[in-house]
């Protein structure tokens, strides 16, 4: 296998670097210190589903009197979504607390590239929303795009992520 070169080798997330996935090897493989943008992907879907399945404390303080604990890991998540139904109303709060918890929350996300919009599913319910996530993720030599499809289901507050075409 040819080495990659450097535009392709990227370094794990903290996180990722501390998950022991071997954990009776004694060294970890080279492949194992570096990944390539398809698995960056990846990581970053995985990173943005656990991010929106959080309920931040949005509605437990004054956001306008403590300004600092609104956009510290404090209040990682999102504001909670479920018990009500869906209004058109309710879908633009809920596009509004997905695109200011990515902004805040995601550091692989260059700033000023995330866009949420509401999709017109017809397999949408008053139950769920559809959304598309578009965003540039951070990466060298440039920067790449991020297509993701997000549904939410207002019910349970459950939100899925996944990769768009």
């Amino acid at each position: 296998m040819a080495d990659k070169t450097l535009s392709e080798r990227l370094q794990p997330s903290l996180l990722d670097r501390l998950t022991d996935v071997a954990p009776r090897e004694k060294k970890e493989s080279r492949d194992a210190r570096v990944i390539d943008m398809t698995r960056l992907r990846e990581i970053i879907q995985r990173d943005l589903s656990w991010l929106l399945n959080t309920n931040n404390l949005e509605s437990s303080f004054d956001a306008e009197q403590f300004p600092h604990v609104a956009r510290s890991v404090l209040n990682y998540g999102m504001r909670e979504v479920s018990g009500e139904f869906s209004t058109a109303d309710r879908a633009e709060m809920i596009r509004r607390s997905i695109e200011r918890a990515i902004r805040q929350h995601e550091p692989r996300i260059i700033d000023g590239t995330v866009e949420v919009t509401i999709s017109p599913d017809e397999a949408s319910s008053n139950m769920t929303v559809a959304l598309n996530i578009r965003a540039d993720m951070w990466a060298q030599p440039l920067p790449l795009e991020l297509f993701l499809r997000s549904t939410v289901d207002v019910t349970t507050g459950e939100v899925s992520v996944e990769r768009s075409l």
